[in-house]
C-alpha cells in the first residue's frame, strides 16, 4: 500500500471518530432540547433567539439571522410563533415595508429571567473550570471543524491558542478574541 493510501485511510477513520463525536453531541443537545419543550414549551432555537432579541434590542432580522446561524425562512417561522406567545413584536422602523425590527415584550422579558439555559448547566459549570487554556483550544479546535466541513480555505489560517489566554487582569478574552 503506498503512503498516500494510508494516509487517506487515516483521514477516512479519524474523519469517522469526528462524525461519530458531532452524533454524540447532537444527541445530548437534542435530549436537552426535548426536555426544554416539554417543561417550558419553547424551542431551544426559539429561545436562543428571544435572548439574543432581549441582548440586543430591536435588531433587525436580517443582523438577528447572522448572530443565530438561522436563514431567513426559518427565523421567520420562529419569530412568528414567539409573536403567537406575545414574547416578541415585529416594528417597523421606516416607510419601507421591508425594514423591519424585532423586539421583545413584557412578557418575554419575564420568561427570559426565568427560563432555562439553552445548554446543560453541568455543561457550563464543567466550562468554567476548566481553565483558560482549554477554552481556546476547544473554540479554536470547533472554529477549524466549522471552516472545514464550510469549505472555507481559512482552516489553516486560524493560529493555534497560546498558552496564556487570560488578558493583564485574570479574565478570559471576549469570546470572538479568543485564539486570534
Amino acid at each position: 500500500m503506498n503512503r498516500r493510501n494510508e494516509k487517506q485511510i487515516m483521514a477516512e477513520q479519524i474523519s469517522m471518530q469526528i462524525i461519530m463525536r458531532l452524533r454524540q453531541i447532537l444527541q445530548g443537545m437534542s435530549k436537552h432540547s426535548k426536555h426544554i419543550l416539554e417543561n417550558h414549551k419553547i424551542t431551544v432555537p426559539q429561545l436562543i433567539c428571544l435572548r439574543e432579541i432581549y441582548e440586543h434590542g430591536p435588531i433587525s432580522i436580517g443582523a438577528l439571522t447572522k448572530i443565530v446561524y438561522l436563514n431567513n425562512s426559518t427565523l421567520t417561522g420562529i419569530i412568528d410563533r414567539l409573536e403567537k406567545r406575545e414574547f416578541a413584536r415585529r416594528t417597523r422602523i421606516s416607510k419601507d415595508r421591508r425594514q423591519v425590527h424585532v423586539e421583545i415584550t413584557e412578557p418575554g422579558i419575564n420568561f427570559i429571567h426565568q427560563a432555562p439555559k439553552p445548554i446543560k448547566d453541568q455543561f457550563v459549570d464543567r466550562i468554567a473550570s476548566i481553565g483558560a487554556e482549554k477554552i481556546a483550544l476547544i473554540t479554536w479546535s470547533l472554529e477549524m471543524l466549522v471552516d472545514m466541513l464550510e469549505n472555507r480555505d481559512s482552516t489553516m489560517k486560524i493560529p493555534i491558542p497560546s498558552t496564556d489566554v487570560t488578558q493583564p487582569d485574570g479574565n478570559l478574552p471576549a469570546e470572538n478574541d479568543i485564539g486570534n
